[in-house]
């Protein structure tokens, strides 16, 4: 909609502007998800889902959960205290990282494939 006072020019100009943000917002949230799924790729769970307590128990998994406590049910299986402790965690997965079951050891920089695999046997996984 344009005013009495505006030209073609102000509208496209707001057009632009606005495209402009959806770009940027777009790729700060791409960004975000490479980080969050880089988490994945180095064998580390990014806790992005959880399940609370429930009584009864509708899982096997619940079963030892305390009312207020949260499971990790993105594949580490890791006991929160508290949604806050959740949260923490989801925010920065890598400030107290949790192995993903049945991801090898991932190598340090430098290390050969044929080395990371040698000590994966020896570790016996």
């Amino acid at each position: 909609m344009r005013f009495a006072d505006e030209t073609s020019s102000d509208e496209l100009e707001a057009i632009y502007a606005q495209r402009l943000d959806v770009d940027l917002e777009m790729a700060q949230m791409h960004a975000t998800a490479d980080v969050w799924h880089a988490v994945r790729a180095r064998g580390y769970c990014n806790h992005g889902s959880a399940a609370g307590y429930r009584k009864p128990p509708v899982d096997e998994a619940r079963k030892f959960l305390k009312p207020g406590q949260l499971i990790c049910t993105a594949g580490c299986g890791r006991i929160f205290a508290d949604d806050e402790d959740w949260y923490a965690q989801l925010d920065d997965p890598m400030a107290d990282p949790a192995p993903l079951p049945g991801h090898a050891a991932h190598a340090p920089a430098g290390a050969s494939q044929e080395s990371t695999a040698r000590a994966a046997r020896k570790a016996g996984r």
